[in-house]
């Protein structure tokens, strides 16, 4: 499956998401067991990764804030049912979901300790909490800070906008004090995978200018096949994580 998430974002998506999303699709495929009955996309966006790991209209309930780009999501309606809120009190009663499923949000989500607080709120008892996260070893990976210091990190921050780069350790904490229990965690994005990444950053910078002018992020989808992208990707992803990542996949029990 590693493959298809990679050729399925150099196909729609900027070319530096294949290598943290494909990781991530992989993550989420082996935990699909957990992905039954009604199922909340806490932060769900467009909707594109959903689709690419579950496909269309398997998950009941997508979410996220008002303006965002979830009306596209709506549009292509991946979700059996989008929406919107602002930002507080998710906008169901509590024990109504049997799973939630988040990717890469709550870094970027200031009320942190309100909102783990929210979703378990909504999860039934026994009812599981899936998501992904980054960490604080994310700045320390990156290859611009070393050439330009923290003027770069604080630069990354603000165009990312992340709230919460914390530590293994906080994270757990933060999952433990919500009330969550049976947490397992699974690093990911080594030091070599985030450089690569941030390098790629640069390098997608024309997906930008087609997605501004033509909507699309990609206008020829197979160009990767003409230079060898999503093997190259493939042989960045074949890594393993031996130390603390840029990145955690946790999985826990309300």
């Amino acid at each position: 499956m590693m493959t298809y998430f990679i050729r399925k974002y150099l196909e729609g998506r900027p070319m530096f998401l294949s290598i943290i999303r494909a990781k991530e699709a992989s993550l989420f495929q082996k935990h699909k067991k957990y992905i039954k009955r009604r199922v909340l996309d806490f932060g769900c966006g467009d909707g594109f990764f959903a689709e690419t790991v579950f496909g269309k209209n398997k998950i009941t309930v997508g979410l996220d804030l008002t303006e965002s780009r979830a009306r596209i999501a709506e549009e292509e309606k991946i979700y059996k049912k989008i929406v919107y809120y602002d930002g507080g009190k998710i906008p169901f009663p509590g024990h109504y979901f049997s799973t939630v499923i988040s990717n890469c949000v709550l870094e970027h989500v200031p009320p942190l300790d309100k909102t783990l607080s929210e979703i378990r709120r909504v999860l039934t008892p026994g009812g599981y909490f899936i998501t992904s996260v980054m960490t604080n070893r994310w700045e320390d990976f990156l290859v611009g800070q070393k050439i330009f210091g923290k003027a770069y990190l604080k630069f990354m921050r603000k165009t990312q906008e992340h709230h919460n780069l914390l530590s293994k350790d906080e994270w757990i904490k933060k999952f433990k004090k919500a009330g969550f229990r049976q947490i397992k965690i699974t690093g990911y994005l080594t030091k070599k995978q985030s450089a690569y990444m941030d390098v790629l950053h640069y390098l997608s910078l024309p997906s930008l200018l087609t997605y501004k002018f033509t909507g699309r992020w990609v206008i020829w989808p197979k160009w990767y096949k003409y230079f060898f992208v999503d093997k190259f990707i493939r042989r960045i992803l074949a890594e393993e994580d031996k130390t603390e990542g840029a990145a955690l996949f946790i999985s826990c029990k309300n």
